[in-house]
């Protein structure tokens, strides 16, 4: 089998968090410094009003505002103020001011912390600095706003190469497939012989030669052989019942056969004289308190020829109402269907085929096709999903599909088709990406662990980083 390689955006790379000291002399402002813990946000720093010179009646407000990247949410932390000489005396005797108020050219530092609990918008986000000034009485001078720094808390997203196996099918050296079915075909007692309009005849051999006709209305189907398997109900002489199973099943392939122009080696019949399987299957579904004791008179080796007669006698009332009720079901003629599919070589036939009748191709068509169109393109993971609902229980055409899901982003339906994409190596890897996609990093481990190969052990690295990634905090120039 052979693998291709997708694309898939899911491992991120990481940097650890970069807090420099920053400092504003002329906000009066050293050593601002923004952390974060799983539960805050924390802004740290020193006012030394010392480096900021103001006018005596000057009075400027600082408040820090953090803002999301997409200024859609914003949180104002507690200001505080640095004053001239008069407005300094003035403001602490009138106590207007919400926050600390420092005197302009004072050799007094002081420190200023504030936490924000952690909201989700914040992984991106920007601390800002309003800053206001004002004159005597509080007449405004001026409003900036100055950025201060960029805040990332998520670890920055990067396409790479997730190396995830798209495997070739082995090519199918006959397309070989089948249809079955049950009809109920009704006879009158101890008659072998089909009568079609008889009780609900018409309907029952229809569903025979309905799936005769959707094999033969298949230009590139050949149907190879038709079995006929005809059961009858316990009740009677066994003699008698082999008898009636054997000639019903001949009956029911004599009226096919007079439909249609097969050969008569193509006909394959056999007679179950006395369905006991699907007794069982009854007995097993009901809830007579005889019930366990029913299922294992059946499953002893009580001679079969006598069998029916001991089971009426150990248990008159339930056999009675089986009898009735479940008896005629055990009386059908199971029918399957082989035939062959035609192979298709040409890309542009098998996309036609794929459209009209997907059920056509083989596992390696489908492959053939999806090479035909770019990896991870719509077309490419489309093929992948029509060949899974073909053949649902195939390894290979579980962990295809798997993988399609995985590029575009689908864990729902990537954790549906891993249940089935059996236990190599490919399919722990899908199964690495996926809990990793889920940020489940020790299940992800887990499995590339199980892998063993190279590129597990990169994305067990990549992963490694983001357990540590603990954000970055890049403060920007300020010109004072």
């Amino acid at each position: 089998m052979k693998p291709t390689n997708g694309i898939i955006s899911l491992l991120l790379l990481a940097a650890p968090a970069m807090s420099m000291a920053q400092k504003v002399d002329r906000l009066g402002l050293t050593g601002i410094d923004i952390s974060r813990n799983a539960e805050s946000l924390r802004l740290e720093m020193t006012v030394s009003p010392s480096s900021c010179r103001l006018g005596t009646d000057r009075l400027m407000t600082v408040t820090p505002v953090l803002r999301s990247a997409d200024g859609a949410d914003s949180i104002r932390l507690t200001p505080y103020s640095i004053a001239g000489k008069n407005q300094y005396y003035y403001t602490i005797r009138s106590n207007s001011r919400e926050g600390k108020v420092y005197r302009s050219g004072s050799r007094n530092s002081d420190s200023y912390s504030a936490d924000v609990p952690w909201q989700e918008w914040m992984a991106e986000s920007t601390m800002e600095f309003d800053i206001s000034t004002s004159a005597c009485c509080g007449a405004p001078v001026g409003e900036e706003q100055l950025p201060v720094a960029d805040l990332n808390f998520e670890p920055p997203v990067i396409p790479v190469t997730a190396d995830l196996e798209y495997l070739e099918p082995a090519p199918t050296a006959v397309k070989e497939y089948a249809l079955e079915g049950r009809a109920y075909v009704n006879f009158p007692v101890n008659r072998t012989e089909i009568y079609f309009d008889y009780l609900n005849n018409p309907l029952e051999l229809k569903k025979i030669t309905n799936s005769i006709d959707t094999v033969r209305d298949n230009k590139d189907a050949t149907i190879q052989s038709i079995t006929l398997t005809g059961y009858a109900s316990p009740e009677g002489p066994y003699s008698n019942n082999v008898r009636l199973a054997k000639g019903r099943t001949e009956a029911v392939r004599d009226y096919v056969s007079r439909l249609y122009d097969f050969a008569p080696s193509a006909y394959i019949t056999s007679s179950v004289p006395e369905d006991w399987a699907g007794l069982r299957e009854a007995v097993e579904k009901s809830v007579f308190p005889m019930r366990d004791r029913m299922l294992d008179f059946i499953d002893s080796d009580y001679p079969i020829e006598k069998r029916n007669d001991r089971f009426r006698q150990l248990f008159p009332t339930e056999y009675e109402w089986f009898l009735k009720n479940v008896y005629p079901w055990l009386r059908h003629t199971d029918y399957l269907i082989k035939y062959t599919i035609r192979h298709y070589s040409d890309v542009e036939e098998i996309r036609k085929v794929m459209a009209t009748r997907p059920q056509n191709l083989s596992l390696d068509e489908f492959y053939l096709l999806a090479k035909s169109y770019p990896v991870g393109s719509m077309e490419y993971d489309e093929v992948f999903d029509v060949a899974v609902r073909m053949y649902p229980d195939e390894q290979i055409a579980n962990l295809n599909a798997a993988n399609a899901a995985l590029s575009r982003g689908d864990l729902v339906g990537a954790e549906r088709f891993l249940l089935k994409a059996g236990d190599g190596t490919d399919a722990d890897y899908a199964r690495g990406m996926y809990y990793a996609k889920k940020k489940d990093y020790d299940k992800a481990v887990d499995y590339l662990e199980k892998c063993g190969t190279n590129k597990a052990r990169a994305a067990i690295d990549r992963i490694n980083i983001i357990r540590n990634f603990e954000g970055t905090v890049l403060f920007r120039p300020i010109s004072e």
